[in-house]
């Protein structure tokens, strides 16, 4: 009897899963959707084959991931140009995002409640209508919205009302009122949860109450969500890069840095003002490697199948097919071509414009 309950209790225990290990197409997925561009080399080097577990953290955690993380909120919130907010306060808030000095709605707290904000979004109509339907999701066109929206913007004209659920008589206790709301811990990992996943969040999701509750929750349920195995199933469907994920992407790749706001504001503006961007990223592609500024990989007559293969593993984050190996090979070895082409054919190819 003793032998048969041993027995089956040993059927009973589970092996613990299996750790997923990077590979280069999830390490140029996780970069493109933390860091807005490709591994670095020697990220490469250091998180090729390890457990996503462990890469994840250290990608997510970085000062980096703040900065872009904030600056894609500023993009949300269409606060670019001249609406995007100055100051001390905002050029120290990743790094107080990463030193867990102030949670993410506390960040976009300061967004709301900038001068650039009120500036984009003057008057209490506009005001209120971009807060609730940006932060709650809400359509403000809905008929059981339009008192909510009235009576915000009586609050954001100095008049006493009840908002929300909270008293107020202010523009700030139009933000906070709307901060506090459940719908906005739900309306912030709704985006996210798209974003990295493709999927909607369910409604009845833990991870809401969780953030709800405190704040500082929210990297670690992005990071959860990055380690799990639907994240890696989402690999089998490749993704267009926005114009922030190309621009900052293809300077990474071909100079190994990011480009300046200067010069992403002036890029930003040409590809916005084409109806087809995909021809001008190729153009652009080529003139940044005309730039004698790049930084490729180095290529050697004997070694020239290598070069390839890490042109493609780099770039694309594939091998080369034996087709496209033998022809890269022939325009190398047999027509005389530059190391240069290859690179040009790569970044200027359709593929590279997805990750």
């Amino acid at each position: 009897m003793c032998g048969k309950t041993a027995a089956a209790t040993r059927t009973r225990i589970k092996p613990a899963p299996m750790p997923i290990l990077v590979t280069r197409r999830l390490l140029q997925r996780l970069c493109y959707e933390v860091l807005l561009r490709g591994p670095s080399p020697t990220e490469l080097r250091m998180f090729d084959g390890a457990e996503l577990a462990t890469v994840v953290p250290r990608l997510l955690q970085s000062r980096e991931a703040m900065t872009v993380w904030f600056e894609e909120q500023l993009q949300y919130f269409l606060l670019l140009d001249q609406f995007r907010p100055q100051g001390e306060t905002f050029e120290k808030l990743p790094s107080r995002l990463q030193n867990h000095e102030l949670d993410p709605r506390a960040a976009i707290a300061e967004i709301l409640l900038s001068t650039g904000f009120s500036l984009r979004n003057p008057g209490n109509d506009t005001f209120v209508t971009v807060v609730l339907e940006q932060c709650l999701g809400y359509r403000v066109q809905d008929a059981k919205i339009k008192p909510i929206l009235a009576v915000g913007k009586k609050l954001y004209d100095g008049k006493k009302g009840r908002f929300l659920g909270k008293d107020g008589q202010s523009q700030s206790d139009v933000v906070q009122s709307v901060l506090a709301h459940e719908d906005f811990a739900r309306h912030l990992l709704s985006r996210e949860h798209q974003r990295l996943l493709g999927t909607p969040l369910q409604k009845d999701s833990s991870a809401i109450a969780l953030v709800q509750k405190d704040y500082q929750q929210f990297f670690p349920v992005l990071t959860e969500w990055l380690q799990s195995q639907a994240y890696v199933d989402a690999l089998q469907q490749r993704r267009a890069k926005t114009e922030r994920q190309f621009l900052r992407g293809l300077y990474f790749d071909l100079l190994e840095r990011t480009p300046s706001y200067e010069e992403l504001r002036n890029l930003r503006n040409a590809m916005q003002a084409m109806a087809d961007p995909a021809p001008l990223r190729s153009v652009l592609a080529k003139v940044v490697l005309d730039s004698g500024q790049c930084k490729l990989p180095e290529c050697l007559p004997e070694k020239a199948a290598e070069f390839v293969r890490e042109c493609f593993l780099r770039y694309l984050a594939r091998e080369p097919s034996e087709r496209e190996l033998a022809a890269f090979l022939k325009v190398l070895l047999q027509d005389g071509g530059l190391p240069l082409q290859v690179v040009r054919v790569l970044v200027g190819s359709l593929e590279y414009q997805t990750y």
